[in-house]
């Protein structure tokens, strides 16, 4: 919900860190792969994402440079999402092409293939019994990981999550960087996925 009192709240102390300088503009443009180059270069100093920034930042040896915990916490509790990609079958498969896909998903979530590629690509395997020694680098990644995901938090699958994306886009430009009234623009804001909602045939919000 865009426009309850937590959003609002939210928009206003970030609009608030905006105006004391408390946030880079990188901030803005920021992605998973180029919060390595910010905290190397002290342009940020906090940063999320850090299975994947971690396992760099322990590849190029500056690991030890940085302090790895598992985030931030709400007035209520902590709350992460979890993400990752997710492999689908669609619908008209062919039995052979079906059977093929079923068997390369039974490998990629096999105890092998977890214990496998986890070190390497430095994402939590989706196994508890993949895991094997940690390495003395990424134990307190490993960790802080672990501690993570005891609040994570599995976001559904949102028909029309592009106007959820967007309007976000919105309120960050029009609340923190102009400085407009939290509450008004969140109401228009809204409405406008309140709309798009409608328009996908699906719920907003969505079911918990």
């Amino acid at each position: 919900m865009l426009n309850d009192a937590g959003s609002v709240a939210a928009f206003e102390l970030l609009a608030g860190l905006w105006r004391d300088g408390l946030l880079a503009r990188e901030s803005l443009v920021a992605k998973y792969d180029t919060q390595v180059d910010h905290l190397i270069s002290e342009t940020a100093w906090l940063a999320q994402n850090w299975p994947f920034t971690s396992g760099v930042l322990a590849r190029q040896d500056l690991l030890d440079r940085f302090e790895v915990y598992e985030g931030w916490r709400g007035p209520v509790r902590a709350a992460h999402v979890v993400g990752g990609d997710v492999l689908g079958i669609p619908r008209g498969v062919s039995d052979r092409r079906r059977e093929l896909a079923v068997r390369l998903a039974q490998h990629l979530m096999s105890r092998d293939a977890q214990s496998a590629s986890w070190p390497g690509n430095a994402w939590p395997a989706i196994r508890q019994d993949a895991y094997g020694r940690v390495p003395e680098a990424q134990r307190q990644t490993f960790e802080a990981v672990r501690r993570a995901l005891a609040d994570g938090w599995h976001r559904p699958g949102v028909a029309y999550w592009p106007a959820v994306s967007d309007a976000m886009n919105e309120a960050v430009r029009r609340i923190v960087q102009r400085g407009e009234p939290a509450r008004p623009v969140l109401d228009r804001l809204h409405a406008g996925i309140a709309d798009s909602a409608k328009r996908a045939g699906a719920p907003y919000p969505p079911p918990r």
